[in-house]
């Protein structure tokens, strides 16, 4: 589905749904990640995008206050991880470990600064338990992306779920 089937698209009538523009970012095995994006103020695209990512079973939603409260300040962006919420799980055979995971989170940021993507510099990723060893392992990947981690009582990652 594109962004216009949600009404959260450019053209739409429909009124801005409260975590911002909806969008689909491609995995490397073709899977489709939902994410919607609140661009933050005018002039906000100089400083590093705030991606969350939630705990073991927390999508998008789980973050909408926090996100509202930084929409003045920042941009931000906020996801479903396969499975949850709007994004398809991943089909049978397909590692949900959690490096796979983490590569999931880059293939969104790769989409965010590709050509299809609204943003362009610099993320500053949250991770909020479960979600505290994805943001840390795609930082290490991408380290000259990677602005920044805020991790909130994160999980032990030697403790594959």
């Amino acid at each position: 589905m594109g962004p216009a089937e949600h009404g959260t698209g450019p053209g739409t009538d429909a009124p801005v749904h409260s975590q911002g523009e909806a969008g689909l970012a491609r995995t490397r095995d073709g899977r489709e990640l939902y994410y919607q994006r609140l661009p933050g103020p005018a002039g906000a695209e100089t400083v590093p995008t705030v991606v969350f990512e939630g705990g073991l079973a927390a999508g998008r939603s789980y973050w909408a206050g926090v996100q509202a409260a930084l929409a003045d300040v920042v941009p931000t962006v906020v996801y479903d991880r396969s499975g949850l919420g709007r994004s398809p799980a991943a089909p049978p055979g397909v590692s949900r470990r959690l490096h796979a995971l983490a590569d999931d989170l880059g293939d969104l940021l790769d989409h965010l600064d590709g050509p299809d993507g609204d943003c362009r510099g610099s993320y500053l990723l949250v991770g909020h338990s479960w979600g505290g060893p994805l943001v840390r392992l795609t930082a290490a990947a991408r380290p000259a992306r990677v602005a920044g981690l805020v991790l909130v009582d994160p999980s032990d990652e030697a403790c594959e779920l």
